[in-house]
């Protein structure tokens, strides 16, 4: 089984101190969602650098998305978005090599354009990817739940925009739980020697829930049997540390030697 991490975007607005007891549940990780009162600045650097010396773990990040879009055809918004971005990168740098980011999404304007929203998402991550390049780190674009206006909400989308940038530091997220609202997991497990990173959460098929992995219907003899041999991070996007270490527990008794 490959190592597995923790994250929790509904714990974003209480302090990092939340995330200090990961290792002793039996984490090796934890994804900093570096948004709300855990969002990555230079004034929140020292606490956070402080819990990662005390830890021990493998550190991953989630980049900032909410109201952020890579693919708005308004230049302050665009801009801004990757300003956000790359702050991020450079603060997060000395201690992760992979930074999570979200493709952009249909505004009322981009929607009556969405070849050029595409184009745009695309040259915002060709500018991204040069300058995660340059500080040593990934960016992991994440393919999204069943929601209309959201880019990269296929396989196809998700792959076909990393192959547009066409850099090295540029790589993907598959997210299990996203994938299973679109009915879309095999075809991102026919690619997986195209995934970089792994977010899994469960839900009933028809909304992005995040629970606790078994607690849905995604296929996870499918999604983990697949991935075996997967040498990167699996992340678990839990809505608090009691689901996150029922998810944990049901991936260590699933790799038992009976599969």
């Amino acid at each position: 089984m490959s190592r597995i991490s923790f994250s929790a975007y509904r714990m974003v607005n209480y302090p990092f101190s939340w995330a200090i007891g990961l290792g002793d549940l039996g984490f090796d990780g934890w994804e900093i969602v570096s948004e709300g009162r855990q969002k990555i600045t230079p004034e929140s650097l020292p606490e956070i650098r402080g819990i990662i010396g005390s830890m021990g773990l493998d550190i991953t990040v989630h980049g900032p998305f909410s109201d952020l879009n890579p693919a708005s055809l308004v230049d302050p918004i665009w801009n801004e978005t990757i300003r956000q971005i790359e702050q991020c990168v450079e603060l997060s740098a000395d201690f992760t090599d992979v930074v999570v980011i979200h493709p952009g999404v249909l505004s009322p304007l981009a929607s009556q354009m969405p070849d050029r929203a595409w184009e745009r998402n695309v040259e915002a991550l060709k500018v991204l990817a040069v300058h995660a390049q340059e500080h040593g780190v990934r960016l992991c674009l994440e393919n999204m739940p069943d929601m209309k206006k959201l880019l990269c909400r296929t396989a196809e989308e998700l792959f076909g925009m990393v192959e547009a940038v066409g850099m090295d530091s540029l790589g993907t997220t598959f997210d299990a739980g996203h994938a299973h609202t679109t009915k879309n997991i095999p075809g991102y497990l026919k690619e997986k020697d195209r995934i970089s990173h792994v977010h899994i959460h469960d839900n009933n098929g028809a909304a992005d829930q995040h629970l606790a992995i078994g607690d849905g219907t995604v296929d996870w003899d499918l999604v983990l049997g697949t991935l075996k041999g997967y040498e990167g991070i699996l992340v678990i996007e839990g809505r608090n540390l009691e689901e996150g270490k029922r998810s944990l527990q049901y991936l260590k008794e699933w790799s038992a030697p009976s599969h």
